[in-house]
Formats: C-alpha cells, structure tokens, sequence
C-alpha cells in the first residue's frame, strides 16, 4: 500500500495564512476542531464560493422538476431531466479526472461554472421571452451533466491543495455541513420564489448565484506544506502500511503542476496510467469498491421518497418536506462530527456510518407513523454524511497527488450510476412493493457494511 503524499522536505519552513505561528503539537490526543479550516483565509473564500453553488444546485433541484412537468405534464419526461445530466457523466467522467489532473483545478472549476451560469441564464431568458421548450431543457440538462463530469474531480481535488493533509477531514466536513445546509432551507426557498419573482426570475438568480461562485474562488491559493503536515503525513503512513500489512512505504515529493500538452494520445495514455494505477493500489481499489456498493445500496432511496410517503405514510408535499428536512438536520449533524474527528480511526467510522444508514434505513421501511420515521430519518441522514464525508476523505488521503483528479472521476461516476440503479429498484417495486424493494437494499447494505468491518482491514484500519 503506498503512503499518502508527502507534500514537502524535512525541515520545511511553516508559510501562509493558516500557519504562520502555530503552536507544535505535543499530543495525538483528539481535541474539538469543528472549524478550524475556516483558520484559512483561502478555505474561507472557498467555503463562501460553494456556498453560493450549492444554493444554486439546490435551488434548481426543485425548479427543474416542476418546470418540466408544468411544460408537458409528464413524469416520464421529469425523470429523462435526470438521465440526460447522468449520461454525460458516465461518458466524460474519466477524462474530466485526467483534466483535473493535468490542468490548474482553480482554472477548470471557474472555466466550468461559467457554462454552467451561461446555461442557466439562458434558460433564464427563454423563460422571459416564452420560448422555452421541454428540448432547451434537456439540452441543458446534458451540458451541465457533461461540466460536472468535467469540473467535479477537480473541484474535490482542490480542496486538498487549499488546506493540506492535516486539515482535509475538517476541511470535508464543513464542506458537506454547508452542503446539508443548504439543503435544508433553500428549496423551500425556491418554491416560495417561483410564486413571487416567477420562475425566470428563480433562474436569473441561480445564474448570479453561480457567478458569485466563480468570482469567490479567485483569491484561494494553495497550501504551503508545514512541519506539523509532514508529521501528520507519516504517522498517516506508518499507520496506514500497518492495516495494510506492509513494511512502512518511502515517502513521495509533491509532483509538478502540468498544463497539458501532448494530444488526445496523451490523453489516452493518461487514462490507461490512471486505470494502472488503481488497479495497482490494493488500498485504493478497495475504497473505490465499497464506495460504489455503498452508493449503489444507499442512494434509490431518496429518489423514491415521495411514492412512499404517499403509499404507506398516506401523506402529501407537507409530509414529504418534514422527512426531507429530518434528513437534512441528521445530515449537518453528522458533518460536523466528521469536521471535529481527529485524523485517526476514520476507516473504522465510514463502515459504522453506512451500517448506521443501513439499519436506519430498514426502520424506515418498517415503520408506519410520521413522527416515528421523522426520527429515524435523522438518523439517515447522520449515517449518509458520515459514508459520503469519510469516504471522500479516505480516497483523497491514500491517493497520489498526481493521480487525485481520475481517481476522483471513478468515486464521483458512481453518482451517475445512480440514476440506472433507482431505475432498477423502481421495477422492483413494481413488482414486490416500495417497503421491500428499498428494504433488500438497505439489507444489502448492512451486510456490506459488516463484511467490511470484519473482514477488510486495508478499509477498516486506515487511520
């Protein structure tokens, strides 16, 4: 197994806004540190710029949906929204890991929501001008499926380069806290807004939002390694070669930042070293398989929220927005405890946390009363943050530097994979019912999440 990135020499000379007169550390002892990211000003200004994204995202989570259907009054054509953004995804995904590998990833993630911010304006003013067509949406739906593909591994790549190693799980987890807050308030946002500005007015302002985006992240710079970042570093190492079961690996400069060059040969070149590399890494590809059961089994759900609450809860929007809020609570819970973990035993906790999302989920399927599965959907949401934080966290510490960006497409394909494994339980349900269908795969989830405990340690073990 090999170690995580040594980014600097010994004997390197603490620099930048976070570090300048820190104290050393004497101990390993965990301490509170729920914000200490926030110490920078580049994560600060990075913080600020997602922020604006996801209320965007958000935001058009919601406004998307209702303006298909509210154009052709077709389900069918609601949930063709969803697989045209996820189509682009799977085909562009790798490449776009080799651009975020090769290319500055401030670069890629400005280039990239800029034609995000163009795509939404446009629709913005079709919308004005009532033009706007069910095929202008899906035509946008693709291009901003093929940006996410392209911009997305380089967008979580970044946030490693901003802090550091020493500061990643922290940096994560209040990465994703913003995300579950804006989750929580601005849809409903959204909905209030499309009655009061109309739904082009809702779109001019996604489009702003996405452009304050792109102008937040001009001031972020990268980390300068420290002392305290190279002791972090082998004792991450030293730990990580024990659960592997390996003598302690030779610690790795930092690779030089490419701009490309070289053609589409090149390109293919760089995914075929990139395939090698993970097929490589025992630790790495271990990560990447559990990630994927681990998606697979855990995200249907949340797309067929709505039919259960209608067919077993006997409830309506009301009800649908109370468990989605739940969840959402559950969820800043739970990134925030990822925020304040120390570096240590975090392998350990992801698997806890999908086998609590498991048995949360299986109460889900079983529970008949409102208020019953609005607690139980805490609890949903605090294992679903702590899968994805700790997940992406495990996948960004124990890769090379150079291999981040594609290693990171693979992790974030597995989101677009989604959409055809909703499909499949969507039959399923068909068939046996909304309770069994979601309930196999929360089973399915258990058992992977045991598996892994007992029986993974290169998973379990990582520090």
């Amino acid at each position: 197994m090999r170690a995580p990135w040594n980014p600097a020499p010994a004997g390197s000379t603490p620099v930048g806004d976070v570090e300048v007169g820190a104290p050393p550390r004497t101990s390993r002892l965990p301490s509170l540190r729920t914000f200490e990211a926030l110490n920078s000003r580049s994560f600060r200004w990075f913080f600020v710029a997602m922020l604006a994204q996801f209320s965007s995202m958000h935001m058009q989570m919601l406004v998307n949906p209702w303006l298909v259907f509210d154009i052709t009054g077709s389900y069918a054509r609601v949930g063709a929204i969803s697989l045209a953004s996820a189509i682009p995804g799977l085909i562009l995904g790798f490449p776009g890991g080799v651009v975020a590998d090769r290319a500055p990833k401030k670069i890629v993630v400005q280039i990239g929501q800029t034609v995000n911010a163009v795509g939404t304006l446009g629709i913005a003013v079709l919308l004005s001008l009532d033009m706007l067509t069910f095929t202008h949406l899906m035509l946008v739906s693709a291009l901003q499926g093929g940006v996410f593909a392209i911009m997305g591994p380089a967008r979580q790549a970044m946030i490693t380069e901003i802090v550091g190693p020493r500061r990643l799980s922290n940096a994560i987890g209040l990465n994703m806290a913003g995300l579950n807050v804006t989750r929580m308030g601005v849809p409903a946002l959204g909905g209030f807004l499309i009655v009061i500005i109309g739904p082009a007015g809702v779109y001019y302002l996604m489009g702003i939002l996405i452009l304050i985006a792109v102008v937040g992240l001009v001031p972020v710079t990268k980390h300068v390694p420290t002392a305290e970042d190279l002791e972090e570093e082998r004792l991450l190492a030293a730990a990580a070669a024990a659960a592997a079961g390996t003598d302690q690996p030779v610690a790795r400069s930092r690779p030089a930042m490419g701009h490309g060059g070289g053609g589409g040969a090149r390109g293919l070149s760089d995914i075929r070293d990139g395939i090698r590399y993970m097929m490589g890494d025992p630790v790495v590809m271990a990560l990447l398989w559990i990630n994927f059961f681990i998606v697979l089994m855990s995200m249907p759900y949340m797309q067929m929220i709505a039919g259960f609450v209608k067919e077993v809860l006997n409830g309506g929007p009301e009800q649908i927005g109370l468990l989605v809020s739940a969840t959402g609570v559950g969820a800043l819970v739970g990134s925030l405890a990822v925020a304040s973990m120390p570096n240590s035993r975090r392998g350990r906790v992801f698997l806890v946390s999908a086998l609590i999302l498991g048995v949360a989920l299986i109460g889900f399927v079983i529970s008949t009363s409102l208020w019953l599965t609005a607690v139980i959907m805490l609890a949903v949401g605090f294992g679903q943050a702590g899968r994805m934080s700790l997940g992406s966290i495990l996948i960004m510490s124990y890769t090379k530097p150079e291999f981040q960006g594609r290693v990171m497409s693979v992790y974030m394909m597995e989101f677009s994979l989604v959409s055809f494994g909703t499909f499949a339980v969507g039959i399923l349900a068909e068939i046996v019912g909304i309770q069994w269908a979601i309930g196999s795969t929360a089973a399915a989830l258990v058992v992977i999440s045991i598996y892994g405990l007992l029986f993974m340690p290169r998973v379990r073990d990582l520090p």
